[in-house]
């Protein structure tokens, strides 16, 4: 998906959500706050950025999200999301987010998702990558959790351009 509809999707998603609630809009900026959010979108010379959040409840779960995404008119763009939930009621627990980024230097991506309750503990896992465009050096890894197991793990490979590993 191109940098410039992220941004875009960004923006309309966070009008949409708030369009019934009071928005300002000063000198390239739109702020929009409402009850269980709001977002601010940014746009300049340089490129555009927009990020959002709202907290929701609903059956004795509260849910937190968020998301950010930004462009430049250099070809460098980003994004982020996240979500996090709490049930008081069972004593669950989720999270989940990922993002990624890119730019004349290179890239990376990472991606994560956890859950725990107060009877079994925490599992989940997250993942990463990342290239190193001038070098064509690469690097891969992931880390999973699980409280009952004992200690996180964690495993991660570097590459060079030619796909041989290397020292990280």
């Amino acid at each position: 998906m191109s940098p410039r509809i992220l941004v875009s999707s960004l923006a309309t998603a966070v009008l949409v959500l708030v369009a019934p609630l009071p928005v300002l809009a000063q000198g390239g900026v739109i702020h929009a706050r409402g009850a269980n959010g709001g977002g601010t979108v940014v746009a300049g010379p340089n490129g555009a950025a927009g990020r959002a959040h709202g907290t929701t409840t609903a059956n004795g779960a509260t849910t937190r999200a968020s998301g950010g995404a930004f462009a430049g008119t250099n070809g460098a763009y980003g994004y982020r999301s996240s979500s996090t939930s709490v049930n008081s009621a069972n004593g669950t627990a989720t999270h989940s987010g990922g993002g990624t980024a890119s730019g004349a230097n290179g890239s990376v991506t990472s991606s994560n998702s956890f859950s725990g309750s107060t009877e079994t503990g925490v599992t989940g896992s997250s993942q990463t990558s990342a290239t190193n465009a001038n070098t064509g050096n690469s690097y891969s890894g992931s880390t999973t959790v699980n409280s009952a197991a004992g200690r996180p793990v964690h495993t991660g490979t570097c590459t060079n351009s030619a796909g041989a590993t290397i020292s990280c």
